[in-house]
């Protein structure tokens, strides 16, 4: 069972690597200290992939246990001090105590009392180091390649303040670069404008998803987030591009958007190409189902109140395992400001986070193995 003392101490020592996505080096001796807490009887295995390293640890040697828990060590980029963390009365604060490394001596804890007690629930803690850009070789290669595919899969990395996350919004973005053909400034109609070209393009989304864009809602968003073009102010551009980002919930698709897209452009000029970048699927949860309110449960039993269920904007590494219908059990304690200098925690709502996670394996047992 974790003390709250034992949690400062592990989350502080989880800080002061500073586990930026990529830094193999970092991320493997906080992986190494990480597997220093895991009881000896926990069967471990360490997997690099491309920049990526994850550790798998478990109580059986199932790919498919019954619970799986999935977080990342790695961080966005901060000022030095945000890697030592403060305390102020019940809150702690610096880089990564939000998102998300406050959830790994909490999965560590389970996982060694599960061994300690012999538990027959199959349980496997899943630690990636690249999802702050994707986890494309941390989740997804666990999903896809390795074919982890736990029964309901736990993934405190979103809901904060204790909201149950029931759907995620799934992303699509694209770069599109429009072609057009160079000419001096004073002879413009030697040659062809790409910028003109683009801008209607732009126009036609906006008119498309401004409505979405400006209100809170449940409905598909498009973001222009970068625009470059032209080399000098007095030469006829002929290449400008536009990265975009689409954000879509589960009743709509990355095909339908894609197809939408392609027509847009091709309806402004066909002189164009169009790519695809960072892509991931919607989730959505089906909160009638039994393991899902016993989850509910055990979270209302322990804070004596009823837990909000609410969607969520953000992406997480739960995305790379919605075409396999796995229960995604998404929840935070109290905290936030992530990816903000002020980011924080509150360390008794996290106490109270581990013993509704203990009820909940308890009860889980139960159902499932009494």
């Amino acid at each position: 069972m974790l003390k709250q003392p034992i949690f400062i101490d592990q989350l502080s020592k989880l800080m002061s690597f500073k586990t930026l996505t990529g830094d193999i080096e970092t991320n493997a001796k906080a992986l190494d200290y990480i597997q220093s807490l895991l009881s000896p009887q926990a069967k471990v295995k360490r997997i690099k992939n491309g920049q990526a390293e994850i550790l798998l640890a478990a109580n059986s040697g199932k790919l498919n246990p019954d619970i799986g828990y999935m977080v990342h060590v790695d961080v966005v980029a901060g000022s030095d001090e945000l890697f030592t963390m403060k305390q102020k009365d019940n809150l702690i604060y610096g880089r990564g105590v939000s998102d998300m490394k406050f959830s790994i001596p909490l999965g560590i804890a389970l996982l060694n009392e599960l061994i300690e007690k012999q538990s027959q629930l199959s349980f496997s803690l899943a630690i990636t180091t690249d999802e702050e850009v994707g986890g494309f070789e941390g989740g997804a290669f666990l999903a896809r390649e390795l074919k982890w595919r736990p029964q309901a899969l736990i993934v405190p990395d979103g809901g904060d303040n204790l909201k149950f996350v029931r759907a995620s919004k799934g992303v699509a973005q694209f770069k599109i670069t429009m072609l057009g053909v160079s000419a001096h400034a004073s002879r413009p109609w030697q040659g062809e404008n790409a910028i003109p070209k683009m801008a209607r393009i732009i126009n036609l989304i906006e008119q498309k998803y401004g409505k979405n864009n400006s209100e809170e809602s449940w409905k598909t968003t498009a973001n222009f987030g970068t625009l470059s073009g032209g080399i000098s102010t007095n030469q006829v551009c002929d290449q400008v591009t536009l990265q975009i980002d689409f954000r879509y919930p589960e009743t709509d698709s990355f095909e339908r958007i894609s197809q939408e897209l392609n027509s847009i452009v091709a309806s402004v000029d066909q002189n164009n190409r169009i790519e695809t970048l960072s892509t991931g699927l919607p989730t959505a949860t089906d909160t009638t189902l039994p393991i899902v309110q016993r989850f509910l449960t055990a979270f209302q039993n322990q804070y004596g109140e009823s837990m909000a269920i609410e969607p969520n904007y953000g992406a997480s590494d739960a995305r790379h395992f919605a075409p396999f219908n796995i229960p995604i059990l998404m929840i935070k304690p109290n905290g936030g400001d992530i990816h903000m200098e002020s980011e924080w925690l509150d360390v008794d709502s996290t106490m109270d986070f581990y013993e509704a996670l203990r009820t909940f394996l308890k009860n889980s047992e139960k159902e499932q193995y009494e």
